[in-house]
């Protein structure tokens, strides 16, 4: 299964993650650093695309890492974020719940099956 992964899409102002399988404390690190990484690249107002289709939760300390990430998110300016869960929720909800926490509940996600209607969704406003 491949890593998990953000990038950025500067021409788009969206940055893209992947959340693969069942991640440890360093992938969760190395993720939180990639993402760090491509929030330099967009500015406030950009969009997300966050696939957690083959996502597996983790423990509570990589769930603190996944909030200090939602937190970045927040923090660089996120307007909307397009969460790819596929038919398998159950990721993509735990995300869900750490990132609306961790932002008091103003996190602006909204969930999708495939990555082309997450795609399409972000692209129509």
């Amino acid at each position: 299964m491949p890593e998990s992964i953000a990038w950025a899409d500067a021409d788009k102002n969206r940055v893209y993650m992947t959340f693969n399988g069942f991640m440890d404390l360093d992938e969760a690190k190395k993720l939180r650093d990639d993402l760090a990484k491509a929030l330099e690249k967009v500015t406030p107002g950009f969009t997300m695309v966050t696939d957690a289709q083959n996502y597996k939760p983790g423990s509570k300390e990589v769930q603190e890492v996944i909030a200090s990430m939602a937190k970045l998110d927040a923090d660089a300016g996120v307007s909307r974020v397009a969460r790819v869960v596929g038919s398998q929720p159950l990721g993509g909800m735990q995300i869900d719940r750490l990132a609306k926490e961790t932002a008091d509940g103003e996190y602006p996600a909204r969930h999708f099956e495939t990555k082309e209607e997450a795609e399409a969704w972000l692209d129509s406003e």
